[in-house]
């Protein structure tokens, strides 16, 4: 339970650190919004007055709302910036991990996301945009998947944050982080718009399972059951895999630190 308690004081303090830069959040917001306002002008162009194209408008701009839980998380899930400062070192110290304290950091940073970036876009989508609310049945579902895309994007993240405790850069890694998400979430682009072989693959990567998925249970094209099955298994390969790769970096950090 003081594990527990641990968890949430750290979860509210990245909370509160948020909330000093609310005024500059809000302004950038309208950023947000027109980008996603860009993309629908395109999928409109394409799509002309179809009854697709006002399921595009929803799924943008649900999408574009999203990434704020799902894409633009804080680089290396924190990591990167205690490397630089050096407080990693007491970090690694302290009882419950690395990952455990890194989750809830990110966790205060995402529900500060949630109620000042995700909901303002999504209703300025559904005030001026024509975004479509969902129904009383896909509140629950896609608030579920939403929230174990989030899980499956701080794993994808603190992979970053290990790289920069070993290379002491992130660069690289999240330069493909990004192209990754950007090719595969199929963000802006769903499955069936893929060319070839991508529209099979695409939907079963861990970064379509971030924003793709998600989309798709918001509009009622993919069952609940099917997208929560491949996030749930998602975040088991990626949680087993963050526990072996935290144990090897520690490991030979505890080697190099004598």
């Amino acid at each position: 339970m003081n594990v527990f308690k641990a968890g949430l004081a750290i979860a509210r303090n990245a909370f509160l650190r948020n909330r000093i830069y609310l005024l500059n959040h809000l302004i950038s917001n309208a950023g947000s919004f027109v980008f996603g306002y860009i993309f629908v002008s395109i999928w409109r162009a394409i799509l002309g007055d179809s009854p697709e194209a006002s399921l595009m408008v929803t799924y943008v701009m649900v999408n574009q709302a999203g990434l704020w839980i799902t894409m633009f998380l804080p680089y290396g899930a924190f990591l990167f910036q205690k490397v630089r400062d050096g407080t990693i070192a007491f970090e690694l110290l302290r009882p419950y991990g690395i990952i455990y304290l890194s989750f809830y950091e990110v966790l205060g940073h995402v529900v500060y996301n949630f109620l000042f970036r995700y909901l303002p876009i999504f209703f300025l989508g559904f005030l001026l945009l024509g975004v479509k609310l969902p129904s009383p049945g896909q509140i629950a579902p896609y608030g579920i998947s939403i929230l174990m895309a989030f899980i499956i994007s701080f794993f994808l993240n603190y992979f970053i944050g290990l790289w920069s405790l070993r290379f002491l850069s992130i660069s690289g890694a999240q330069s493909l982080y990004y192209f990754l998400m950007n090719f595969l979430s199929g963000y802006m682009l769903p499955a069936e718009y893929y060319p070839g072989i991508l529209k099979k693959i695409m939907p079963l990567t861990p970064f379509a399972a971030t924003n793709y998925v998600p989309g798709s249970i918001y509009l009622g094209k993919m069952t609940f059951l099917e997208g929560i099955k491949l996030q749930l298994s998602w975040i088991m390969i990626l949680l087993l895999l963050a526990l072996v790769l935290t144990k090897l970096t520690q490991k030979r950090l505890q080697i190099q630190g004598g």
